[in-house]
């Protein structure tokens, strides 16, 4: 059910791993820079994935959100800024 192609052209089981990708990502950058205790932004990290990952997708999709080069190309570099920044 999950693999059916929305209006956009892309998957919905390649637009959902990608928010998850890109919301972790994001919330790897932020936390340490709001929270200090490790332990309470690890549980805020996984209470709040879930939510922010289909308020990320729903948003993605109603904008008719494509994966394209482009897309994947920002993906890998926010990564590899959340490598960057956490192995400083």
């Amino acid at each position: 059910m999950l693999a059916t192609k929305p209006i956009s052209g892309s998957s919905l089981d390649k637009l959902l791993l990608y928010h998850f990708l890109l919301v972790t990502a994001v919330a790897l950058l932020i936390l340490p820079l709001i929270i200090e205790d490790k332990i309470f932004e690890l549980m805020l990290l996984l209470t709040l994935q879930i939510t922010l990952t289909c308020i990320s997708t729903l948003i993605g999709l109603s904008m008719g959100h494509r994966l394209n080069r482009g897309a994947v190309t920002l993906l890998f570099v926010i990564w590899m800024l959340v490598w960057c920044v956490h192995l400083t």
